[in-house]
């Protein structure tokens, strides 16, 4: 039995950093890449992040079976922070660690196991949320040196290629908490739809790129303002950006949020009082944009303090 993996665009002889959790998706991705592209030097990445009682036991288990396998695990453990956004500081925290050790071994990708059943619950959180077109489109399979190779699979293709193949796995207890909103949904909203509406996640995928596409179009068009009334040091044009209808301002916002901060933005709620600002704040008003620093209204701009 193979599992399905979508890795057309890696090249033989490939060095892949692969995130190992110890848990079903990740533990088939790294089986099944030894198997099926035996050309690739694999280099598993865990994360102990130390939010469950069981963290350091998945830490052992992971080294265990990496071991098992003949690959030499990477593993990380950051400080705890203090507050804020828990699952945000988790998921920065594993990406850091994997640029670096893209850089450390001079490798050429990274791969996650996220597969189909994460993607469409992904799109539903975004929706519930409040989206804008990126959302809509769910994860994307490729983005610059980032791979998921199961993102068109389904997760009961894994669980069955797991048994098939007896692939050892830990369990996460989080992920039967239906405190948290994407297991309320891979619990008890999906199934239902599924029910109704079979093979509902897999004809949503073939919608990416309708969606990814349109994403494109916004961008560049923002992209195109922006050259014209916008720069790094003087800011944005009000009276220009006001003419431009919403899915063009927010998409250039979050674009000049990503250039100043290399970030995302955070919510869109945060995205609509920037936009609101621009357009109706009086000269002198601010209000807060990353950090210490300030979107700062004058008669004609807004900028960054400094």
């Amino acid at each position: 039995m193979k599992l399905k993996l979508e890795l057309k665009s890696v090249p033989k002889e490939s060095t892949v950093i692969v995130g190992v959790s110890g848990g079903r998706d990740s533990m088939a991705l790294v089986h099944a890449l030894i198997h099926q592209r035996p050309d690739l030097k694999i280099i598993p990445a865990h994360v102990n992040h130390g939010l469950r009682d069981s963290a350091d036991d998945d830490a052992l288990f992971t080294r265990g079976m990496m071991q098992r396998w003949g690959l030499d695990c990477e593993f990380f453990k950051p400080h705890l922070p203090e507050g804020g956004n828990v699952e945000e500081w988790g998921r920065e925290k594993r990406y850091e660690f994997f640029e670096k050790l893209l850089k450390k071994h001079h490798a050429d990708f990274i791969f996650t196991a996220h597969h189909q059943d994460d993607d469409f619950e992904t799109m539903l959180l975004h929706v519930l949320r409040g989206t804008r077109v990126k959302g809509l489109a769910g994860m994307a399979p490729i983005r610059d040196k980032l791979i998921r190779p199961l993102l068109y699979t389904p997760g009961g293709d894994i669980t069955a290629y797991v048994e098939a193949q007896q692939i050892p796995f830990r369990n996460d207890p989080t992920n039967e908490d239906d405190r948290y909103m994407r297991n309320f949904l891979r619990h008890k909203i999906i199934p239902v739809l599924n029910h109704v509406y079979p093979g509902l996640a897999e004809r949503w995928q073939t919608q990416k790129g309708y969606w990814n596409e349109l994403q494109v179009m916004l961008e560049n068009a923002a992209l195109n303002f922006m050259q014209e009334f916008w720069d790094s040091k003087d800011g944005l044009h009000r009276e220009a950006f006001k003419k431009l209808p919403y899915p063009l301002r927010a998409t250039v916002l979050e674009l000049w949020y990503l250039e100043s901060t290399g970030k995302r933005i955070p919510d869109n709620a945060t995205l609509d009082r920037w936009d609101e600002a621009i357009r109706t704040l009086e000269p002198r008003k601010k209000t807060e944009w990353e950090g210490k620093r300030f979107l700062v209204m004058s008669r004609e701009r807004a900028k960054l303090s400094k």
